[in-house]
């Protein structure tokens, strides 16, 4: 049996016989040519692109974000602060402020501060008592001001320590890193890094002048009592006496406990230098062993204050190793690891202490930010 498709080839090949002749096959091969070429791109069919593209780049300009107006994101303790609010740090720990560009600026215990402006060409603190540290990373086109009275503290990529007491008129500027701008009605003076000024308000010394002076003077309301001659007795003669006065020696008790009172009214009004070094006479080693926790608390955060490592350290291990059970050794362990990564540029012991202080108070204030530290860490490893 013949195959059925062999059947259907003869009949065809029958049908066509030799095939086109030579003109029709030249005619066949310019139409599939024709048809196979690619079309050739005429001048008009891509007018629509050009709307298109225009309306593109309308849609991202109008998408794009505002950059000058829109705040930016502050938080303390990964809560929003808003412009205006007023910042205080508790009597016994500091309180950090973080900020995007990884800036930070901290408050000290028992220091306040209000967050003025918080934009990404500007940001502005309002210093009102105590002390505040900035870290502030460089970055284009964004300036940093901290104001305390009539006194304004510039800077773009430093870090510095303002402190500012509003009774005694008096700012000090330490910076640690860069360079900052302090102006006031006299003029600009640039501080770099190793320096330290300090500066007073001649109208907050006036102001306490005029206050004094305007006190009345003390005076005791009773009558002065009428002296009483006494009557000899009988044969006796009484010869008066001129009163014998002395003078107290004062005791080297009294002497020590009002040089201790003395460095710690210093260190309360935010003066930490003069505060370290009037304990520093006292002898740290004995302030290690007698003091309470919280003046070893406010020890230790004088001595962080001022760039002192060692002796911030020192103080904080008295107080961990003294007072176990109080909650500013636990802070201690977070101070800690600050003054290992900030001051001794010690990343591992940094990590160290955050983590000593997460695993003894996981669910502290300074959590989160111990968190945030040990991830910078290992991303720097």
């Amino acid at each position: 049996m013949t195959d059925p498709v062999q059947r259907l080839a003869r009949e065809v090949a029958r049908n066509l016989g030799d095939g086109p002749g030579a003109v029709r096959r030249e005619r066949q091969r310019a139409a599939v040519a024709r048809l196979t070429r690619a079309p050739r791109p005429r001048a008009h069919a891509g007018w629509w692109l050009v709307p298109l593209a225009a309306a593109v780049l309308l849609a991202m300009f109008l998408a794009r974000p505002a950059t000058v107006s829109a705040p930016l994101t502050v938080t303390v303790a990964q809560q929003a602060v808003m412009v205006g609010a007023w910042l205080a740090a508790p009597e016994r720990e500091a309180l950090v402020l973080d900020f995007p560009d990884d800036s930070r600026a901290e408050l000290a215990a028992r220091a306040g501060a209000r967050l003025t402006r918080a934009e990404p060409t500007r940001v502005e603190l309002a210093l009102e008592r105590g002390a505040l540290t900035l870290h502030v990373v460089a970055v284009p086109g964004r300036d940093w001001a901290v104001t305390a009275g009539p006194f304004t503290v510039a800077l773009t990529d430093a870090d510095v320590t303002a402190t500012w007491s509003s009774e005694t008129g008096v700012l000090s500027v330490e910076v640690h890193r860069g360079g900052v701008d302090v102006t006031d009605a006299t003029g600009t003076t640039q501080v770099r890094a190793g320096q330290r000024l300090e500066l007073r308000d001649p109208s907050a010394a006036s102001d306490v002048l005029a206050r004094r002076e305007s006190l009345p003077p003390a005076t005791d309301p009773s009558p002065a009592p009428t002296p009483v001659a006494a009557e000899p007795a009988a044969n006796h003669s009484v010869t008066p006496q001129p009163p014998i006065t002395r003078a107290a020696a004062p005791s080297r008790s009294t002497t020590r406990a009002a040089e201790s009172s003395t460095w710690l009214t210093l260190a309360e009004a935010g003066d930490c230098t003069a505060a370290l070094a009037g304990a520093a006479r006292l002898g740290l080693s004995q302030l290690h062993r007698t003091l309470a926790a919280g003046d070893l608390d406010l020890l230790a955060h004088c001595a962080r204050v001022t760039g002192d490592a060692a002796r911030a350290r020192e103080a904080l291990l008295a107080l961990r190793r003294r007072f176990p059970t109080d909650s500013r050794a636990r802070t201690a362990a977070f101070l800690l690891g600050r003054i290992a990564l900030d001051l001794d540029h010690d990343p591992p012991r940094a990590a160290d202490w955050f983590n000593r202080y997460l695993s003894e108070a996981p669910d502290g204030a300074l959590a989160a930010d111990a968190r945030r530290r040990l991830d910078e860490l290992d991303t720097r490893r």
